[in-house]
């Protein structure tokens, strides 16, 4: 459990350098070198265990800037529940604090690994937070249900998955969700998906975020429309 990130305020459990696993090698010692796949997915990509940069910016936006958020969704239309979506949530950082931001909010955490699901679940618990963890690949079809707000945490790695995010977030953006991405510059944040982003915040990353991510040493807050 760490707080050593851009959001203090939230315990998180993530894989940092006083993890015995952070210096082991990828090597299997009781199965000579046979792993299921469970396993295999697990240790080789352990996505949900490292908070990213994106991520991270996007839940410092978060917790400082509720009353930006909430304000233009309440000004004109009174709502009884807020509902918001954390799509590939990851360590579930952004949904656990967008409860925080409101907890009358209905929070959705979604993620297409199961073990990542796992640790959402356990970063809620440990953040005092009741959210709901969503295991499904939301991506493969339009929005289905209806959300006020989106977040979107360093989904940008590759342009394949940025242009299947630009015709859903742009789908769903019509039909009335606030989105926000945070992104430190990946490979998929081409000039097609610029041109629909809106710069709200610049945060620049402390050293050991700067060191775990190959030297980003800032990251950005948009806004989609």
């Amino acid at each position: 459990m760490t707080r050593n990130h851009l959001t203090p305020e939230l315990k998180l459990f993530l894989l940092t350098e006083n993890s015995p696993l952070y210096h082991e090698p990828f090597i299997d010692k009781y199965t000579n070198g046979i792993f299921d796949s469970l396993t295999r997915n697990v240790f080789q990509d352990p996505f949900w265990s490292i908070y990213w940069p994106g991520g991270q910016v996007l839940t410092r936006f978060i917790l400082d800037e509720k009353e930006r958020i909430l304000g233009s969704m309440t000004q004109n239309v009174k709502k009884d529940i807020i509902r918001i979506l954390d799509l590939g949530a990851g360590c579930g950082a952004a949904a656990i604090a967008a409860k925080l931001m409101n907890e009358t909010c209905k929070i959705v955490a979604n993620d297409i690994s199961k073990v990542a699901c796992t640790a959402i679940a356990m970063n809620a618990i440990l953040n005092n937070v009741d959210i709901e963890v969503l295991c499904e690949n939301l991506l493969k079809k339009p929005l289905e249900d209806s959300y006020d707000v989106i977040f979107v945490g360093d989904l940008l790695y590759d342009e394949e998955i940025a242009n299947t995010l630009v015709t859903w977030l742009g789908d769903a953006h019509e039909r009335g969700a606030q989105i926000y991405l945070g992104d430190p510059g990946r490979h998929g944040l081409n000039e097609t998906f610029r041109k629909r982003l809106k710069l709200i915040r610049r945060y620049s990353l402390p050293e050991n975020i700067k060191k775990e991510n190959y030297g980003y040493d800032m990251a950005i807050v948009w806004e989609f429309n």
